[in-house]
């Protein structure tokens, strides 16, 4: 097998350095182009990319020569070796190749309409590694018959150019050296993995998902194969966490026993620590919160009516086949494993370095006691007030029925649910998220679109005539023509006008902060000692008036962000209050899934590295308090109820742990507090 050889088309191997590790010749200048204010300079060993912006895909552009196409289809991975030129700055980069076109279809034999794939690196000062992109061919990666989302293959012989920027930009418009790296090497390895092909094989192709619910036609070396093995591989592990408690230097709340004390108060809260956020654990001890989400004994089972022979095992009537509650009911050898798993998966928490119980996690395992844990009072509440016939996710925060709800949302959820109570006053309990990815910028979509008698519209139209007094002066205002206001109200299309965009801007501003003021007032007035944790926004890139509503009432803010790296979040962002990552995770193709998640890496030592460097970024940053991994389980291979069949887990769909992400998980838990002290990015933790 060839493991690395240089890109096939002739006029690659031209670039001194970049492609051709001897580079003798050069590369044609119009092959290429530096992105948006990005500077590309060549030098003997490679490519010198240097950036103070993420904007509009400030990178580097490789194109080939005009008229033709890159050909991949040849290889496993494309693969550029990166070196971080920062000396105090950690980077994130991203490598981008695709095939199709933006209108119509590929003339491809595949007939694929345009379609992107990527993967990432994120580099500690001065650090050099390699950005491997595995090529998820056509011919291995085009779904079987049936199949929807579940794969997403692309046209490799047909590849447009390769692009290196900064995906899904968050960082402030101007960081000197925001990227200053050289790229160097960039090569295919590999020979496709032919296991995986779907093209040509026919009838043999079916059964492609053992009893297991894994992958049938790829081997690795922690697939299980009998029953026996899941047995025998549990009471290894066992005797391993037995061996392996929580770090020493922990108090039992997962705080750093050995560091600086604060008041014990029996509650968390956070404290500017030598210019740093942290919370503090209720012994008065700093706390920075390592967490996993879904911390569940099995969920999303696959679904198989209709897919009958891609299973090797029967699809029962219902067609729900939960692969991972059969596999555990054989792994502890009864059906009623659950109080046994959830008493493992404290051990194994300990053992693994993580101190804290994400969210949407099981009241099972927060109920024991043993580990802080956060909560979600509601991820978009069922039955609060929404704007009707509007697919926009949120409230209609002026309907009288949302402060009422909303603001006694814990009293409510208090007298029904037994671990809500509980948490009230539970020392483990850190906190509330009330919640999940709102659609922020859509907001005044839903108020202008909505019919007349929408609350949130009603009160927008209320302002405006306090402003206006009459519909004449707002038409001159707006650059309208509305007869009257009952006309305004009838209308939903959002005017363009600067004199609409001043106004909405003002209601949004009011908007949002009625929605942050009544959220922290449903926790506060039943848990005033429990801390606010936020909404779960979706990035960093959010509006000011958002930031600042969120900074005035939230006690952390919450975000999930996907990227190789958080360290260059703006320090300002909303307001410098503490941040807490609500979700990241990052995926690979191998164990034999299909999908390789938000951020994809080559393979599981290159996944548990960029694990390590996305925390060690956060635990530099002044304002983080901590990340929570998204999530405890690979999703299923054909997908979840939304298709997403992730490889993001720290176990797999046989509950087998992923040993690479485990101890990189243990190195950032055993060494955060000392590392954060330090506030200085070096590779090691140790």
């Amino acid at each position: 097998m060839n493991l690395n050889r240089t890109i096939l088309p002739a006029f690659l191997l031209a670039f001194a350095g970049l492609l051709c590790p001897a580079g003798e010749l050069k590369l044609d200048k119009d092959q290429l182009e530096a992105r948006y204010h990005a500077r590309v300079e060549q030098d003997s060993r490679g490519i010198k990319l240097y950036s103070d912006t993420a904007e509009w895909d400030a990178g580097l552009r490789i194109n080939p020569p005009k008229g033709e196409l890159f050909d991949f289809s040849n290889a496993k991975y494309l693969a550029v070796d990166v070196e971080n030129l920062s000396k105090d700055r950690q980077m994130r980069l991203t490598m981008h190749i695709s095939s199709g076109k933006h209108n119509g279809k590929s003339a491809s034999h595949v007939d694929l309409p345009l379609r992107e794939v990527n993967t990432g690196i994120g580099l500690n000062p001065g650090e050099k590694r390699t950005m491997r992109l595995y090529l998820p061919h056509a011919s291995l990666f085009t779904a079987p018959d049936g199949g929807k989302n579940i794969r997403q293959p692309l046209d490799t012989s047909k590849i447009n150019s390769i692009e290196f920027k900064m995906q899904w930009p968050f960082e402030p418009h101007k960081v000197p050296g925001l990227v200053d790296c050289r790229l160097s090497n960039l090569r295919l390895e590999g020979e496709p993995e032919v296991e995986r092909k779907v093209t040509g094989m026919g009838e043999a192709y079916f059964p492609f998902i053992d009893e297991y619910g894994q992958y049938k036609h790829l081997d690795w070396p922690e697939k299980i194969h009998s029953d026996k093995q899941l047995q025998e591989n549990h009471k290894k592990e066992l005797a391993e966490l037995e061996k392996t408690p929580a770090p020493a230097t922990w108090d039992r709340f997962g705080g750093w026993a050995t560091g600086p004390k604060y008041d014990a108060t029996g509650s968390f809260y956070p404290v500017k620590h030598d210019g740093k956020w942290y919370l503090v654990d209720p012994e008065g001890n700093l706390f920075w919160s390592l967490g996993i989400d879904v911390l569940q004994a099995h969920t999303d089972a696959t679904q198989g009516r209709g897919h009958e022979r891609w299973f090797a095992h029967e699809v029962p009537a219902d067609g729900t086949l939960p692969f991972t509650h059969w596999n555990l009911q054989k792994k502890y050898g009864r059906p009623d494993y659950e109080k046994d798993f959830y008493n493992v998966m404290v051990k194994r928490l300990d053992a693994w370095g993580i101190n804290t119980i994400g969210n949407w996690s099981k009241t099972d395992v927060m109920i024991l006691g043993k580990k802080p844990y956060t909560m979600q009072l509601s991820d978009f509440a069922r039955g609060f007030p929404r704007f009707r016939k509007s697919n926009v996710k949120f409230y209609d925060v002026f309907d009288p029925e949302f402060e009422e709800k909303m603001g006694n949302i814990l009293r409510d959820r208090a007298e029904v649910d037994e671990i809500t109570r509980k948490s009230i006053d539970d020392p483990m309990c850190i906190g509330y998220f009330i919640d999940n990815e709102l659609r922020f910028n859509d907001i005044m979509k839903a108020v202008f679109g909505a019919e007349p008698d929408q609350p949130a519209k009603q009160a927008f139209i209320a302002d405006l005539k306090e402003k206006y007094g009459t519909i004449e002066k707002l038409n001159e205002a707006w650059e309208t023509d509305f007869a009257d206001w009952e006309k305004l109200a009838e209308n939903r299309n959002m005017p363009k006008g600067r004199g609409y965009r001043t106004d909405s801007d003002a209601f949004y501003a009011k908007f949002v902060d009625r929605y942050f003021r009544i959220c922290r007032e449903g926790i506060k007035k039943t848990a005033p000692h429990r801390l606010y944790l936020g909404c779960r926004f979706v990035g960093f890139r959010q509006s000011k008036a958002a930031q600042d509503a969120a900074a005035k009432y939230c006690d952390v803010v919450s975000v999930n962000t996907y990227q190789n790296s958080v360290a260059n979040v703006d320090p300002k962002s909303f307001g410098e209050k503490p941040i807490l990552i609500g979700e990241f995770h990052f995926g690979t193709y191998d164990r034999g899934m299909f999908s390789n998640g938000l951020c994809p890496t080559a393979d599981q030592t290159e996944r548990a590295t960029a694990f390590l460097r996305y925390v060690q970024g956060a635990l530099v940053h002044p304002n983080m308090v901590g990340v929570h991994w998204f999530q405890f389980r690979d999703q299923p291979l054909t997908g979840r109820w939304d298709g997403e069949g992730y490889q993001i887990g720290f176990v797999d769909v046989a509950d087998t742990p992923y040993p690479e992400l485990i101890q990189a998980a243990r190195e950032a838990g055993e060494n955060m507090y000392t590392y954060r002290e330090k506030g200085k990015l070096v590779n090691s933790m140790k």
